[in-house]
């Protein structure tokens, strides 16, 4: 019975013991720090395309590179880049991301955007390079209803469109007597329009007088244009481009797919010049600025000329790029051209016979500066990095179609003027402004952006 008794108890203490040793194992240190590992293996394959080879989109890829290693580590993500070239197209460069199965895409540009947004729409894609989210990717406005800024598909990104308001403060600040306003647009190109409209917008609050310009494209420009076939016009009108583009001549509505009911207007048979409510004339010129009058023999040499030419009924002279901008600085006292406007390949000629006529040119970026008066300038890196948050942000929460598309911060613009074109009008700038060539050759991309710390400031 003892022995019997004994052994009991034996077994008894043996299985406290067993339990005992199986409770201690789990909350080991060692198996803790295993615990810890595998959450912390995690890494993200995120395919980036870019729409061309160049360094504003190189700095956005770069500013959203950095961000991510601030808030994940380099060891939780790879990035593998693709470019749009003349061997590969946006549409194939989409197609072959897919394949691999990443856990986002990253665009650059409104090419591989659309082509990215064409070939999924389970991948995250986050965006930036973009001047109208809304318009790009065909967001309809619903019962009059204004657009949140979310697409409430699997899209979110940083849109690049400079401050607006910000341009037309440049330009009265920067020109002397601002009379008239020349606005300068290709029908082919519409994010210009967009922006134009806005511009027009704020300078009618302003009561200031302004009138467009049709200038066409070069055959480089439309080119280019034509491989995005018109895919920045809305859905429905937005509240600028396509409700002034219905006042054009030809109102074809271009069929989605097989509906017909639901379409678009072409913008590039409808948009039209416009001319605002402010309108009445051309600007004033003061007297001393009129070309001293000819001499007798000159001026009888030009009456022949014309009356020679009116008896000979000869065909009107053909319009040229010369004549459109030698009419708008006639009329006017200044003269916009906005941000990636696709006349950027046109503009030596454009800035020269403004700048022979005294003519101000606010320029939507740096490129247009360079033959332009004045313009701002926002650092690229810091979209990137802006698009950046907008990744981790998908990474954190998962539902991509919530998340807002953001925006410029405007109270990083630096305002630029160009010193030699300032110095042949005889202007000067004060210490706000910098000098465009100077400023870009020592500027570093990236330096005033704030970025994130392990301890969680910025």
């Amino acid at each position: 019975m003892k022995k019997r008794l004994l052994s009991l108890i034996l077994a008894a203490t043996m299985t406290f013991s067993l339990v005992g040793c199986g409770k201690k194992s789990a909350d080991t240190p060692k198996d803790e720090v295993n615990e810890e590992s595998e959450s912390d293996s995690y890494s993200y394959n995120i395919t980036a395309l870019l729409s061309e080879d160049n360094t504003y989109n190189r700095v956005l890829l770069q500013g959203f590179t950095d961000c991510l290693t601030d808030y994940l580590g380099n060891e939780h993500f790879s990035i593998s880049t693709s470019v749009v070239n003349e061997d590969q197209t946006s549409d194939q460069l989409a197609a072959n991301a897919i394949t691999k199965s990443p856990d986002m895409i990253f665009t650059a540009g409104k090419s591989t955007l659309l082509s990215a947004k064409n070939a999924t729409d389970i991948i995250p894609i986050v965006a930036t390079g973009i001047v109208d989210f809304k318009g790009t990717l065909r967001i309809a406005s619903l019962n009059g209803k204004s657009w949140d800024n979310t697409t409430n598909t699997n899209i979110t990104g940083v849109s690049s469109k400079p401050s607006i308001v910000d341009q037309v403060s440049l330009m009265i600040e920067a020109t002397d007597d601002l009379q008239t306003v020349g606005i300068l647009f290709s029908p082919e190109d519409t994010d210009a329009i967009y922006q134009n409209e806005i511009f027009e917008a704020y300078l009618d609050q302003a009561g200031i007088p302004w009138k467009e310009y049709l200038i066409p494209a070069s055959d480089t420009a439309t080119s280019i244009g034509e491989q995005e076939e018109q895919n920045s016009t809305a859905l429905t009108p937005s509240k600028y481009v396509a409700s002034s583009a219905k006042q054009g001549m030809d109102n074809d509505v271009i069929a989605l797919g097989e509906d017909t009911i639901l379409g678009l207007n072409s913008t590039s048979s409808t948009r039209v010049a416009l001319v605002s409510q402010f309108w009445t004339s051309g600007k004033v010129v003061p007297e001393t600025e009129v070309v001293e009058e000819s001499s007798d023999e000159e001026d009888t040499e030009n009456t022949v000329s014309k009356t020679d030419s009116k008896n000979n009924e000869e065909e009107p002279e053909e319009i040229t790029l010369e004549s459109l901008i030698q009419e708008a600085c006639s009329e006017c006292s200044a003269i916009y051209i906005p941000f990636g406007s696709i006349l950027s390949d046109q503009m030596e000629t454009i800035g020269n016979i403004a700048t022979e006529n005294g003519v101000t040119i606010v320029a939507g970026d740096t490129t247009i500066g360079e033959h332009a008066l004045v313009t701002l300038f926002s650092d690229p890196y810091a979209l990137g990095y802006a698009a950046g948050k907008k990744a981790v942000k998908v990474f954190n929460e998962g539902d991509i179609s919530t998340i807002k598309i953001g925006s410029v911060d405007s109270d990083n613009s630096v305002k630029l003027y160009n010193g030699t074109i300032a110095e042949q009008l005889g202007k000067e700038f004060p210490k706000s402004f910098k000098e465009l060539t100077e400023f870009l050759e020592t500027y570093e991309y990236g330096s005033t952006t704030t970025r994130y710390t392990a301890s969680g400031e910025e």
